[in-house]
């Protein structure tokens, strides 16, 4: 940090000090705001208050601008924490296995809702008989589907007893 020199009632300057000399002074009652000081090296004599204030704003400022640079880097801490974290539901030891009564079960959900869309449509047009058919058979492919499912699993169980 700058060295000051303090002009003093006579005429000559005083220090060097550093700025918390002069802070120093200044709270003892040795100087006073209007106090003239110089920066080391310097040509300009400025009040001690203003000096006082333009440290003190700069320091203030860097104080901030070091808080929110801490403040982003925990966020960005955090951010990839959570990145790494698994959720609960997935398991590290078993990967997902994509099984045939898995896909039984989508195919038995796409075509109930292939069903309802389709009813609904034709219910809409006035088609009241056709819009019928659709939900049935929908419902009953679903039916089929999720049969087919459920006949495959117990065929994988009783193959894996023996």
């Amino acid at each position: 940090m700058a060295n000051y020199y303090v002009a003093s009632n006579s005429n000559n300057a005083e220090g060097p000090y550093s700025f918390e000399e002069l802070e120093a002074l200044y709270k003892e009652g040795k100087i006073l705001s209007e106090t003239l000081v110089c920066p080391e090296g310097g040509q300009e004599w400025l009040s001690f208050g203003r000096i006082y204030h333009l440290t003190k704003n700069t320091n203030r400022k860097s104080e901030e601008k070091e808080t929110e640079r801490q403040q982003k880097k925990r966020f960005v801490e955090f951010i990839l924490d959570e990145r790494e974290k698994k959720p609960a539901w997935v398991n590290e030891q078993e990967p997902l296995k994509i099984t045939v009564e898995g896909l039984f079960q989508v195919v038995g959900a796409m075509t109930i809702i292939a069903g309802i869309v389709l009813f609904l449509i034709n219910f809409y047009h006035h088609q009241f008989p056709l819009a019928f058919i659709y939900l049935l058979s929908g419902a009953f492919s679903c039916l089929g589907c999720f049969w087919c499912a459920k006949v495959l699993t117990l065929l994988q169980k009783i193959a894996d007893k023996k």
